[in-house]
């Protein structure tokens, strides 16, 4: 008989408070030790009062930042898909415009988000479409590896019953390449946060990085210290999600597995 108390719940819950301890611990000992002024580095408990002193301009610069960093990153997704799909049932594409997407991903964000700024303006728009441009490589290359790594028999039968190219990316290859997707978003959901608060420096567009930016131009040392923590516990929170769902899919993938083999 199970206990209605379930320990391995509250693991990543304590697991992340402890953590936080020892880095509040030791970000105190390295101030006295190095006698640090706190107009670099304040104390903890100076950061956690500037942030819930300005808990209302965090919420709503998170919320800005959030939904420009997530909508681009579906929007991205979505996006390469299409592309790996499109590269993979036709490869000549993929050598005809290859070198056109390098070339695009080369490019500086710096140099190319005044640019997007001019055509789209200061708004969100501006903001998700640099979160695309940062954001769509990394699930480009991991979905057509995944497209590309699906069963050659299972291609083999659906080519027997004269498949469509259609029908055999969205019952072959697709599923195949979700495993390789979660991977390229573990990488393109930190990123895409970064080209969130990265668009918001250039444009001015109101959320965490222009919070940052304008909190240490004012010297509101707690405040800075408080964004840029929270900004970081975004970027890991997302990468802890994306790990997340990887590892249930995996889960489902192993019992329908097991299941079809029973």
């Amino acid at each position: 008989m199970r206990s209605g108390f379930n320990l391995a719940a509250f693991k990543t819950p304590l697991f992340f408070l402890a953590t936080c301890l020892v880095i509040g611990v030791v970000w105190h000992l390295l101030i006295k030790v190095f006698a640090i002024p706190p107009y670099l580095v304040p104390e903890p408990p100076t950061v956690l009062e500037g942030a819930l002193a300005n808990s209302g301009v965090l919420a709503s610069r998170t919320a800005f930042t959030l939904t420009s960093g997530l909508l681009g990153l579906a929007l991205s997704t979505v996006l390469a898909a299409a592309v790996a799909g499109l590269y993979v049932a036709f490869p000549r594409a993929e050598q005809a415009s290859m070198p056109i997407v390098l070339a695009f991903r080369s490019a500086p964000v710096a140099a190319v988000a005044p640019i997007i700024m001019m055509m789209l303006g200061r708004g969100i728009s501006a903001s998700i479409l640099v979160v695309v441009i940062v954001s769509i490589f990394p699930l480009l290359i991991n979905l057509m590896r995944g497209m590309r790594a699906a069963e050659p028999t299972t291609l083999e039968l659906l080519h027997v019953y004269n498949a469509s190219i259609w029908q055999q990316l969205r019952y072959v290859r697709l599923p195949s390449a979700m495993p390789y997707l979660f991977t390229g978003l573990r990488i393109a959901g930190t990123t895409a946060l970064l080209g969130a608060m990265l668009s918001e420096w250039i444009t001015g567009s109101r959320g965490l990085g222009l919070l940052i930016l304008d909190s240490g131009e004012m010297r509101d040392i707690a405040l800075l210290w408080a964004a840029v923590l929270l900004s970081i516990l975004l970027a890991l929170s997302m990468f802890w999600i994306t790990s997340s769902l990887e590892q249930r899919l995996s889960r489902w993938r192993r019992v329908g597995a097991a299941g079809l083999s029973s």
